[in-house]
């Protein structure tokens, strides 16, 4: 072969993979801006306080039965006096929200004797103010025909409440995320997501079935929220 010819022959092949770089580059800076961008991850974490309200209490009236019938009709004579005791409450601050009546098998008889019945009213309460729930319950309770449930104390805006908790948990995850992306030369660009975390339990006391008892409400009542926020971090 000739010595030109043979540099014809290099020539073509430098050119060809030049255009072959050429043509890959692009691709390449286009999956590279394509990428997943960087970002960051924080836990926010929120509380607000309120006042209580009012209190919600639940108490039954229950009759027991060696039958159905038997539980039931001398069920009737108890429930209507027991609904006539907490109207004469009204006044005083008792207000029966709802009421629901049941027959169970009564599971508190021994083993031995026969399977008896119980017919069972249960009246959902609000009690209000707050400061009179203790004489309130125990007026309920000295009647000696209710079983007295837990109390729960309860604000009466719940939603501002929880709401205000949750914009606290968004402010709390923003100063962490922050500090994380600062941290590394970074800063936030944007929210990718947020997954609000478990719900807040209810403040509940415990109650026996007792003709007297002291009950002291609680001054503030505390609603808590958390939040996951991912946002999108950027160089500075």
């Amino acid at each position: 072969m000739r010595k030109g010819s043979h540099r014809s022959v290099v020539a073509g092949l430098v050119c060809a993979a030049a255009f072959a770089v050429a043509a890959v580059s692009p691709a390449v800076a286009q999956e590279r801006r394509g990428g997943s961008e960087p970002a960051v991850t924080v836990q926010g974490q929120g509380q607000h306080t309120a006042k209580p309200s009012f209190a919600a209490l639940t108490v039954e009236v229950a009759t027991p039965g060696d039958t159905l019938d038997k539980a039931t009709a001398a069920h009737e004579a108890r429930a209507a006096k027991a609904a006539e005791t907490l109207q004469k409450l009204a006044s005083d601050g008792v207000t029966v929200k709802r009421s629901d009546f049941r027959l169970a098998r009564d599971v508190v008889r021994p083993k031995q004797e026969q399977p008896g019945y119980r017919a069972v009213t249960a009246f959902e309460l609000e009690l209000k103010p707050v400061d009179r729930v203790n004489a309130l319950v125990s007026r309920i309770a000295s009647s000696g025909l209710f079983e007295v449930g837990p109390i729960g104390y309860r604000a009466e805006d719940t939603r501002s409440a929880l709401d205000e908790a949750r914009r606290k948990a968004i402010a709390d995850a923003q100063a962490k995320a922050e500090v994380f992306a600062a941290a590394a030369g970074m800063r936030l660009v944007g929210v990718v997501a947020i997954v609000e975390g478990g719900e807040p339990g209810a403040l509940r006391t415990e109650m026996a079935s007792a003709r007297s008892m002291q009950i002291t409400p609680p001054a503030t009542l505390t609603f808590d929220a958390s939040a996951t926020v991912t946002w999108r971090i950027g160089p500075r």
